[in-house]
């Protein structure tokens, strides 16, 4: 114990005498490991993201998403007779797939709602009684939409808890709001909903933002769409999305390709509408993420293959430097072993210290990527140990060579070397 305490110390000594040559061997291990971490802290942040998303979405959930069709395609669909997404397609798909449990139906409206304060209105969306448990939204106060409420048609609506509080006392529940000509009686108000920030990637299905969402059932729509004579004829029950929920989250994929095959039967093979599945994307996201991964790995990985080369550098000049000392030391009893361990010592110190500057550097990296790029990063304590071992590794494959030689070297010739 003694002998290795002395070790470090000597080592300490020698890096403190070249303090400018020490710093400069170490620079490749300090941007090497502030590399790994950073692509660690990006990785883990996207993945987080990831999780979160699919979380919001249902790993049990598939959406239907009504296509934009141009004016040349809405004709080819008409002569084919499709007419688009409805929630007729839902009880096709209940009777068609025996994984799919529940479907929920929403349709997007074009709406604007009188006495809000602010710029931007609310979105209004129409919404089947079943949406709320299938998206795992909460009621704060009141009540959610029942079955009862969609046959009605009746003239109601739950609010966001943000839209709620833009609204003051007009939001209360029991006072009306107008939505466009129509009047809607608020029965409930959301529990607030922590919004994904405006940085975070968007995938084909983005998740909502409810705090700000007016909602009413799916079938009222009907009256605010069809607001002039021609609209009125045009208008068929049409529905922005559908969301089918399945019984597990293993037979998703299987559920997937049975909905496909019935939408395909039921739109005659025309394209109107987009099938996405969260789990799907979460794969496809994490496929891209690994060559992602790949590519800084090999960045990192060369930043600290020229550390090393810098580290083996310095101990070598460092051996040379002190040829006469490892003559004395041999000549009054240190063995080689003895000799390779402090040449290695020093090598680790080395490595390790431009291995926690790293850390703290990349933590430092991983917070700008973060604020100035808008992207989610996430430090671990197993990506800054393992940095910190990789740094460390280096220090031993690349120090060992030179201890080794310094180890070999005849007494005799080293005692008479000047």
């Amino acid at each position: 114990m003694n002998k290795t305490l002395s070790w470090i110390q000597l080592s300490f000594n020698s890096i403190f005498q070249h303090r400018l040559r020490s710093f400069l061997s170490m620079l490749g291990i300090i941007f090497g490991v502030m590399a790994v971490l950073t692509m660690i802290s990006i990785s883990e942040g996207a993945k987080k993201e990831l999780l979160e998303q699919i979380e919001r979405l249902g790993t049990k959930n598939i959406f239907i998403k009504a296509a934009q069709l141009t004016p040349s395609q809405k004709a080819a669909a008409v002569e084919k007779l499709s007419s688009g997404l409805t929630m007729a397609d839902g009880s096709r798909i209940l009777a068609g797939c025996s994984q799919a449990k529940l479907i929920a139906g929403l349709n997007e409206i074009s709406a604007a709602v009188r006495g809000i304060s602010g710029n931007e209105s609310p979105q209004v969306v129409a919404v089947s009684p079943s949406y709320a448990g299938l998206m795992k939204i909460l009621v704060a106060r009141g009540r959610f939409f029942t079955p009862f409420d969609q046959m009605n048609h009746d003239m109601v609506c739950v609010i966001g808890n943000t839209l709620a509080t833009r609204l003051g006392k007009n939001g209360n529940i029991g006072n009306l709001i107008r939505i466009e000509d129509h009047l809607f009686k608020i029965i409930g108000h959301l529990q607030e909903v922590d919004p994904l920030s405006p940085g975070k990637k968007k995938t084909a299905i983005s998740v909502r933002n409810y705090n700000e969402m007016l909602m009413i059932p799916l079938g009222a729509d009907g009256s605010i769409i069809a607001r002039d004579q021609e609209t009125q004829l045009s208008y068929h029950g049409g529905i922005t999305e559908l969301i089918v929920q399945v019984q597990d989250s293993d037979q998703v994929m299987a559920a997937g390709k049975v909905i496909h095959r019935i939408m395909e039967i039921a739109h005659n093979h025309v394209p109107d509408y987009q099938i996405v599945i969260p789990r799907a994307l979460f794969i496809q996201a994490r496929q891209t993420q690994k060559l992602f991964n790949m590519v800084l790995g090999a960045i990192a990985g060369i930043s600290l293959l020229v550390g090393g080369i810098g580290i083996m550098n310095i101990m070598l000049a460092t051996v040379y430097e002190r040829t006469r000392e490892i003559g004395i030391r041999r000549a009054v009893g240190a063995s080689r072993t003895d000799i390779v361990q402090q040449f290695l010592i020093e090598s680790i110190i080395l490595t390790f210290s431009g291995g926690l500057i790293g850390v703290v550097l990349g933590s430092a990296c991983a917070v700008v990527v973060s604020r100035i790029g808008q992207w989610q990063t996430l430090i671990t304590p197993w990506a800054v140990l393992l940095s910190v071992i990789m740094a460390v590794g280096v220090g031993i494959f690349f120090g060992l060579y030179p201890a080794v030689r310094a180890s070999r070297m005849d007494p005799i010739i080293a005692l008479r070397y000047e």
